[in-house]
């Protein structure tokens, strides 16, 4: 059976909006089913993975209050304080008070988090490149081009 037939959509009958809507769905469900088979032999989930790493690397040694965390994620309050307190409860993030605000919450990677994210992320961006490299290097900047001001169009 054909990708798209399992969406109801015949390839080839005009409604290019449908497939190319579709098709981007097909690769996202690929692409992180990969990723997380990957992810899942350190015990992260991808949703894991993307916290750990705005925190590490956006936060760095001051960290990041909640909000800030779902904002560059944009995820509700909701999933954010669930995830958050799964990556606590595995000693993988740290929360404290802000200084001169008890109120605001900061959170920081732990020694143990930044040990997990550091013998994950090889591994990472091998899988990351390997799932690319199916596209030539042309086609990879074409795509990225084409994804960026898609982007661009639909935050007008």
């Amino acid at each position: 059976m054909d990708d798209l037939q399992a969406f109801g959509i015949e390839a080839g009958k005009g409604r290019h909006y449908e497939e190319a809507f579709y098709g981007l769905i097909l690769v996202y469900t690929a692409l992180f089913d990969r990723i997380a088979k990957y992810l899942d032999g350190f015990g992260l989930t991808p949703a894991k993975m993307n916290v750990l790493m705005v925190i590490k690397h956006q936060g760095g040694a001051e960290g990041l209050s909640q909000r800030d965390i779902g904002s560059r994620l944009m995820v509700t309050a909701s999933n954010m304080t669930r995830l958050l307190e799964k990556l606590e409860r595995e000693k993988l993030v740290e929360r404290s008070s802000r200084a001169g605000d008890k109120r605001v919450k900061v959170i920081r990677v732990s020694a143990r988090g930044s040990r997990l994210l550091d013998s994950a992320w090889p591994g990472y961006m091998k899988t990351m490149k390997g799932l690319m490299d199916r596209l030539s290097q042309a086609e990879q900047k074409q795509l990225a081009g084409l994804m960026f001001r898609w982007t661009r169009e639909l935050k007008r």
